[in-house]
């Protein structure tokens, strides 16, 4: 199974077990496991799916390996003959992670579950108070 991901704006393809190397930090410390639900497709042998409202139950769980920096870039600005020289430097933060599991949730089918019961149960109060 091949899942297309958004993290942090970027599109990742990844399937179980893949390790992916994240251009931003994510706030979470090292071995928890996160779940990413910003999925955009599904691939599973010759079953396709594109549709949003079908995403919306596809969660991938991953691992978070490790933190760490990307090699210094140095970026220099210069205008010939004008005396003006400028040069900065930037350390990208990056994040490790292992690709546990791709699959429906059902946090969210009970989530929506509650919601209805709830929902159904105010407007049952809401009668008997009228």
């Amino acid at each position: 199974m091949i899942a297309i991901l958004q993290i942090n704006g970027k599109q990742y393809k990844v399937s179980k077990g893949d390790k992916v190397l994240i251009d931003s930090k994510i706030d979470i410390e090292n071995g928890k496991v996160i779940d990413l639900d910003q999925v955009l497709a599904i691939s599973d042998n010759d079953k396709n799916i594109f549709n949003p409202k079908e995403l919306e139950s596809f969660v991938v769980k991953a691992k978070v390996i490790d933190h760490s920096r990307d090699s210094k870039v140095t970026i220099i600005k210069k205008k010939r003959r004008k005396g003006y020289q400028r040069k900065n430097g930037h350390r990208q933060d990056l994040t490790m992670i292992e690709i546990q599991s791709i699959g429906s949730s059902v946090k969210k089918s009970t989530a929506e579950k509650k919601t209805k019961t709830t929902s159904s149960a105010k407007a049952t109060t809401k009668k008997k108070e009228n």
